[in-house]
């Protein structure tokens, strides 16, 4: 499925999380998205959960 730009620019932003190592935006977030999704900060390389519907962010700790 595709989408265009423009019809990403009409639909409305709830926010964009934040990496809590370096406080880079780690993706853009908009109204509807619900659930959970892992992303990696591209400034600082750190694992984070992230939280769509309250954009709660966790930070992905390794297990040796």
């Amino acid at each position: 499925m595709k989408i265009s730009e423009s019809e990403v620019q009409k639909m409305k932003l709830k926010g964009k999380p934040k990496c809590l190592t370096c406080g880079n935006p780690l993706s853009f977030v908009y109204d509807g998205a619900k659930g959970y999704t892992s992303m990696k900060c591209l400034r600082c390389k750190q694992e984070f959960l992230v939280n769509l519907e309250t954009l709660e962010v966790k930070k992905i700790t390794k297990v040796c």
